[in-house]
């Protein structure tokens, strides 16, 4: 039983770490997208003060750097995003494992009542077999001296 809870304190663990990188993978995304904005606002204004053809190929390229990051980084954040599902798979199974033996067990606990209360009416019921078999024993022996 413990290890059952136990197996699914440490999926919910697992879970939560994949879903804390998710969240910081995603926070750098968004990051490297308004960074991104900010430079393509840039070169726009930069184009329209007619700034020199090397300025503009500059960010240009930088531009195209960030899109190639962004585009392997939102790569990587469905990879974990992929991960994350898995865990929370392993996590659900674990969760219905537990539920399981939990019902198990008390199911078990029934039936282990249920003979204790069966097994305590045997003894009552012998105890009472006993006692008219007694009383019908004594009963017969007075009859018979009364008959003598």
């Amino acid at each position: 039983m413990d290890y059952r809870r136990r197996l699914e304190e440490i999926r919910q663990r697992e879970m939560a770490e994949v879903q804390q990188r998710v969240d910081y993978v995603q926070r750098l995304v968004d990051e490297a997208q308004d960074r991104r904005l900010f430079y393509r606002d840039e070169l726009d204004t930069k184009m329209q003060d007619k700034q020199s053809f090397a300025y503009r190929s500059l960010y240009l390229d930088y531009l195209r750097g960030v899109d190639a990051l962004i585009a392997k980084t939102l790569v990587h954040v469905e990879e974990l995003k992929k991960e994350l599902e898995r865990r929370r798979q392993l996590l659900e199974y674990a969760i219905r494992q537990r539920e399981i033996l939990d019902e198990v067990k008390k199911e078990e606990y029934r039936q282990y009542l249920l003979e204790e209360r069966r097994a305590e009416t045997r003894v009552f019921d012998e105890i009472a077999i006993r006692k008219f078999a007694m009383a019908q024993r004594e009963k017969n022996a007075q009859s018979q001296e009364g008959n003598t």
